[in-house]
């Protein structure tokens, strides 16, 4: 498959793929008797070859019910702030060739990497998919920057927006520019129409809140000026905003009305249901998500890594077959496995959640 034809398979429902064809987990020949033996990659073509990859973990804006703003002390003191280094980024691709897709985007904004133009250019070279489909508030975009994503097929990114003026952007994403982020879109439309591209395929995101709910007609219209398909999200922090039943049955029925695209029906079944509970566990087998820094977080729910492992120093093959990583993987597979203190899962409240409903991982039914 040509590279423009796999970025229009991978980018058309408004994320990449979770699912890896060889992602597989190599039993042969280990000791049974091993809690998490069973998910020992043997070699490197055994490995996703999908990852996630922190770009930046800095961020300019102030949302009030962010994770990273509330968990901020907590990472300053384990992890810091930062942003991925090409270097790094080099040296990780080239070990593992069979690396053909990163997801960038996680806690931070991916355009306040000073590096970023490099790890976009050299990715382009190695035939590597790239992606920010986590979200991107795109505040912050050079003309060289928007260029380089037209230029070197950047897949697909989302774009956090949440309004469609102003007034009401900014009671959310504060200290963001709405005009800016706006223009900042046409922007990149100008390039891909100067490159005859549909690359990247940009996506407004809209997260729901009492503030924003008149919006939702005038921001389904924006997005398709801008040629963007608009995806509707819950607030995952209920505690914000949140919204009357008279306002949740008022939604329901905008968005029935309005949504069009195949991906945009998906929104409104995802925004019924809420995020699927197993979406951030799964990345610890199918996309494991690598700090800036190259500690591993195992999922994007995690702001801290405690797997005390780092991807850079280490490797991706030995870092993912660590005793702590495999023992994580046990445990959100099989809730027989006693949490353990030392594993950030076991007071994760997703885990909690899917041991709760004993979730099936891995069943037919729950995959992308």
């Amino acid at each position: 498959m040509q590279r423009r034809d796999f970025l229009k398979t991978m980018a058309s429902a408004g994320m990449c793929s979770m699912l890896c064809s060889s992602c597989s987990f190599s039993p042969d020949n280990i000791d049974k008797n091993v809690v998490g033996s069973k998910f020992i990659y043997k070699s490197k073509a055994d490995l996703p070859t999908k990852i996630s990859l922190e770009a930046c973990s800095l961020c300019q804006l102030n949302c009030p019910a962010c994770w990273v703003r509330l968990g901020e002390e907590k990472i300053k003191k384990e992890d810091g702030f930062g942003y991925l280094k090409f270097k790094d980024f080099k040296n990780l691709v080239d070990d593992n060739p069979q690396i053909n897709e990163i997801e960038l985007a996680n806690h931070g904004e991916i355009f306040l990497n000073p590096e970023l133009d490099k790890i976009i250019k050299y990715a382009y070279e190695k035939k590597i998919i790239l992606s920010a489909n986590n979200g991107v508030n795109l505040n912050t975009l050079s003309d060289e920057m928007a260029e380089a994503l037209v230029k070197y097929q950047f897949s697909a990114m989302t774009v956090s927006i949440d309004g469609a003026t102003p007034d009401v952007y900014k009671i959310y994403r504060r200290g963001g520019d709405f005009n800016k982020v706006i223009a900042n879109i046409k922007k990149i439309n100008e390039f891909k129409k100067k490159y005859n591209s549909e690359f990247p395929k940009m996506f407004y995101k809209f997260i729901i809140f009492n503030h924003n709910i008149d919006d939702i007609l005038p921001a389904k219209k924006l997005a398709k000026e801008l040629n963007m398909n608009i995806k509707f999200e819950q607030n995952c922090r209920p505690s914000y905003a949140p919204l009357s039943e008279e306002q949740k049955a008022r939604v329901e029925k905008l968005l029935g009305l309005i949504l069009e695209s195949k991906s945009e029906k998906q929104s409104l079944n995802e925004y019924k249901n809420g995020k699927s509970k197993w979406f951030f566990c799964q990345d610890l087998f199918l996309s494991p998500q690598i700090n800036w820094n190259g500690k591993l977080l195992g999922c994007c729910y995690s702001l801290v890594s405690t797997f005390d492992v780092n991807v850079f120093e280490e490797g991706l093959l030995k870092a993912l077959n660590q005793q702590k990583v495999l023992y994580a993987k046990q445990m959100v597979t099989d809730f027989s496995t006693p949490p353990k203190k030392d594993i950030l899962c076991s007071s994760c409240s997703v885990y909690e959640t899917i041991k709760e409903e004993n979730y099936e991982m891995f069943s037919d039914r729950k995959l992308i």
